[in-house]
């Protein structure tokens, strides 16, 4: 893609909608970033023009609304590549966030704080809690169930691959023993086949989860809205929501019957191993393009493995208490099958695969697609660890790397955390975690995400943690620092990288014809200090040519 160049008949341009600010940074790199550039002009749902001040005075504007934003930065919208929107604002409203417990008992205490208020009867949930509390032992219930006074309820750990389940609920699910899932899932049992509440994995979670009520719908409906202006607020006009629950069709619909969404959303529902394979298919292409005016389905999101820290993530080598050897998806010849039969269908995917065999997998089955079939893109996401001879492969096969370095941030400087203990301290692969930078410079096309519940979603601290590998806020040390990518290279990798990950490489950029998602900070990305800009304020976002956010 070249620079944007001002139109050879200026007065050609129409616009509905024009941005003065005091640059414009367009993600087509720094040769395109002009200092002189400082206007865009929309016309409908696109771009119309890029230029200065001056021609934006030649700018056919009779129609427009001008909006002066000073000397403020004009960027792409940002875009979160791995989110989960919807059901995050359900099952995070009214709950415990443990996020910064440093020890069982400070759990145990805000437990038993958070139910006080409680009826015998109502769930306890918990969400965020660390696996490094379990460095050395066995999650369980026990250390918990005092706290939870008999009532039902579960603390989802960190990696939302686990929970830990109170007597009561396990009681509730009938599960008293263990049970063999086909797969890597489990329900933990002492040496005497007794339930320890520690599930593992989403087909032994879900027996747990699913008993607690829903949200009522319009409660759901609000709590949703709420949360898509966040997002917007923090400078995001787009999220690829990965994974699709009952009722999020009807949500969305009710939602645009309001209005418009301050976000578009692009639906992946979640195919789990465990679903009828035929059925399921004919599902997955039937919903192919159901939507409204910003939201749609597209693609499908499978989960090949699960999580390092509980031991169910797919090595090539097991972990260090001899766990990671097998998949989600089991046998895992059918993953390949079902991957194939999408891609006849023209349906793109995105794969969860976090350990270095999974990863290995899919661009093995992603290389394997017949060359009649491959007019889509198949994504994977998280990669958490992969070693040297696998990072070419992604630019090779076209396989985009979806990648949440936030993550990264629960390794600890002494290497006490669970992820790294797991892996094996000191070991080659532990040492290889979240190679953003390393894909980034072997070609590959890098789209960032959050992963929202799982981890904080603001786009601003998204981007400052890319280019520093440490947490806003946080006096620990860089993580991996020769990771971090540079601030140019980051703002393509939020803005235009998760667009060409879902074969639209023509937009998330600023230029003639591109989608007019914008955004507008108060601080410029590529010149502030990355812990400046992590609080700049948002002054506006643009989806579709129409401002979503706007500061008063």
């Amino acid at each position: 893609m070249t620079a944007p160049t001002a139109p050879s008949h200026p007065h050609q341009v129409r616009a509905d909608l024009v941005l003065l600010g005091g640059r414009v940074r367009t993600g087509l790199g720094p040769s395109a970033d002009l200092p002189e550039l400082q206007a865009v002009a929309v016309n409908g749902r696109r771009i119309a023009a890029v230029g200065t001040r001056a021609e934006a005075h030649t700018w056919d504007t009779s129609d427009a609304t001008i909006v002066e934003l000073g000397d403020a930065t004009i960027t792409a919208g940002f875009v979160d590549a791995h989110v989960h929107p919807l059901s995050g604002a359900e099952s995070r409203h009214r709950a415990l966030m443990l996020h910064e417990c440093e020890s069982v008992a400070e759990v145990a205490e805000r437990i038993a704080a958070f139910a006080a208020d409680l009826g015998p009867d109502e769930w306890v949930r918990g969400f965020g809690l660390s696996f490094d509390l379990f460095v050395g032992e066995e999650p369980t219930n026990e250390p918990f169930a005092e706290a939870f006074g008999g009532r039902p309820g579960y603390l989802l750990l960190f990696d939302g691959h686990s929970v830990i389940a109170s007597p009561r609920a396990l009681e509730l699910a009938g599960i008293d023993g263990p049970r063999d899932f086909g797969n890597n899932s489990s329900i933990e049992c002492d040496a005497n086949g007794v339930p320890t509440g520690y599930l593992i994995e989403s087909d032994a979670e879900l027996l747990v989860t699913d008993l607690y009520p829903r949200m009522p719908f319009a409660d759901r409906v609000a709590a949703v809205g709420d949360k898509l202006a966040e997002f917007a607020a923090s400078g995001y006009t787009s999220l690829h929501q990965m994974n699709m629950e009952e009722g999020d069709i009807e949500v969305l619909r009710a939602l645009e019957e309001a209005g418009d969404l301050p976000v578009r959303v692009r639906v992946s529902p979640l195919w789990r191993a465990s679903e009828p394979w035929a059925e399921t298919l004919r599902r997955m292409i039937d919903l192919q393009g159901v939507g409204g005016r910003r939201w749609q389905i597209e693609g499908v999101k499978f989960m090949l493995d699960g999580s390092i820290d509980n031991g169910s993530a797919w090595l090539f080598e097991a972990d260090t208490r001899g766990g990671g050897l097998e998949p989600y998806w089991v046998p895992s010849e059918l993953f390949t099958q079902t991957i194939h039969a999408l891609a006849a269908n023209g349906v793109p995917s995105a794969t969860h695969a976090i350990g270095d065999r999974a990863v290995e997998f899919v661009l093995d089955t992603v290389a394997s697609i017949p060359e009649q079939h491959r007019g889509v893109t198949h994504r994977i996401e998280h990669i958490e660890t992969i070693p040297d001879h696998l990072v070419p492969r992604f630019a090779e096969l076209g396989v985009p790397a979806s990648m949440q370095p936030i993550h990264a941030f629960t390794q600890r400087p002494d290497g006490c955390d669970m992820w790294t203990t797991l892996l094996g301290r000191g070991s080659e692969r532990a040492a290889h975690g979240w190679r953003v930078a390393d894909l980034d410079a072997a070609g590959a096309i890098v789209a960032l995400g959050s992963d929202w519940p799982v981890e904080e979603f603001d786009a601003r601290r998204v981007f400052a943690a890319n280019v520093t590998r440490r947490r806003h806020g946080s006096d620990r040390p860089a993580v991996d620092a020769h990771q971090a990518l540079s601030p140019e290279r980051t703002l393509v990798a939020i803005t235009h990288g998760p667009w060409a990950s879902i074969d639209r490489p023509s937009d998330g950029v600023i230029a003639p014809g591109a989608i007019a998602d914008l955004a507008v900070f108060r601080d410029d990305p590529l010149s502030a200090a990355p812990e400046r800009f992590a609080e700049s304020e948002v002054l506006l976002t643009v989806v579709n040519g129409t401002v979503s956010h706007r500061v008063p």
